[in-house]
């Protein structure tokens, strides 16, 4: 059996970490349904939520049906006690967005700034932010590879690739969880929670979907297995664009090309076929502001007659990329809110 441990000084604030996920995750709880997720004794837990209600972070909702014996009381985060801070940067576009502790967003805000250089930006909106909010985590969106807390990102016409330690940055400055996400890849998690919200027998924690996004300049895609983002090795998992194609060029140079309808529609079929060889996703998700809408159609009805049946996916339009994008982020962000002191497995 594993030993749950934590340092005799942090053990009070790794409480109330696995305490506050628990209502977070739930919406609602009582002490007993805490106390039976978090193994944490049930006096503790009944001490720690008299202390978060005299600090006015929870509040009572009444209490249960007896079911012969003493009503339960249950209790919920008070809506406006804590926030997280997002940051969406795409292209030349960067919005930041005040989170709730579900991750809806209140707040949407456009950030100027000037080359690269997307850090005064985001130091100025935090600032202002924490000035009238309790933040307790900050998402960040790159367009660019993820590592840890900072990520790379091409460098205009050259190939190279510069490290930028944004992350890293931001939590040394303001000592609160940060989390780092690709732009697509927090779009796709946008994308599949909204569809969950329209179909809501689709969920986010089982998804299984390759989104497919289409610029001029580039392809890339985000793929999501099982509800988890598959990054790859070196974090590289869906830079389509550069894989060769038969006469040289690589894939972006091939889109970036003048295509008719037809042989566009015949690279699109070839490009979400690969997808469906290797994930076998549930749904292809297009979308992106080059992507040739007219051709969803033709695309569809040629992939599916190509495949067996067992191997197709579903062809889905995403009509907004930014609302996708917002979404996802904003759900990492609030994901973060409660993730400062943790419990950690002792090793045997």
């Amino acid at each position: 059996m594993d030993t749950l441990t934590a340092r005799p000084r942090l053990l009070k604030q790794a409480n109330l970490s696995q305490i506050r996920r628990v209502i977070k995750r739930r919406g609602t709880s009582t002490r007993a349904e805490i106390a039976g997720e978090t193994q944490i004794s049930s006096t503790t837990v009944r001490s720690l939520l008299a202390e978060m209600m005299e600090n006015g972070e929870i509040e009572s909702i009444g209490h249960d049906k007896s079911s012969g014996g003493r009503k339960a009381e249950r209790y919920r985060f008070k809506p406006d006690k804590y926030y997280g801070a997002a940051i969406c940067i795409s292209g030349s576009d960067m919005h930041g967005l005040l989170v709730g502790i579900c991750g809806e967003i209140l707040e949407t805000v456009r950030l100027e700034f000037t080359g690269s250089d997307y850090e005064p930006a985001i130091c100025a909106f935090l600032d202002e932010l924490m000035a009238r909010k309790d933040i307790k985590s900050i998402g960040i969106g790159v367009p660019g590879i993820v590592e840890g807390g900072a990520f790379w990102q091409g460098t205009g016409g050259s190939d190279e690739l510069c490290r930028y330690d944004l992350g890293d940055r931001l939590a040394e400055r303001y000592h609160i969880p940060v989390v780092m996400e690709n732009d697509l890849n927090a779009t796709a998690i946008g994308f599949g929670r909204c569809y969950a919200k329209e179909f809501p027998r689709e969920s986010p924690e089982r998804a299984n979907m390759a989104y497919l996004h289409l610029e001029k300049t580039c392809v890339s895609a985000g793929f999501i297995v099982g509800g988890r983002i598959v990054r790859g090795f070196r974090n590289f998992a869906g830079e389509l664009g550069l894989i060769p194609m038969e006469d040289g060029r690589i894939l972006d140079e091939w889109l970036m090309s003048a295509l008719d309808d037809k042989d566009y529609t015949d690279l699109m079929i070839r490009i979400i076929s690969w997808i469906c060889g290797i994930l076998n996703p549930q749904y292809v998700v297009l979308g992106g502001p080059d992507l040739r809408t007219d051709c969803i159609g033709p695309i569809s009805d040629g992939f599916s007659a190509l495949l067996p049946k067992h191997m197709t996916a579903e062809i889905l339009y995403s009509a907004d990329m930014w609302h996708d994008y917002h979404d996802g982020m904003a759900s990492l962000t609030a994901g973060k809110i409660f993730d400062d002191v943790q419990f950690i497995k002792e090793q045997p």
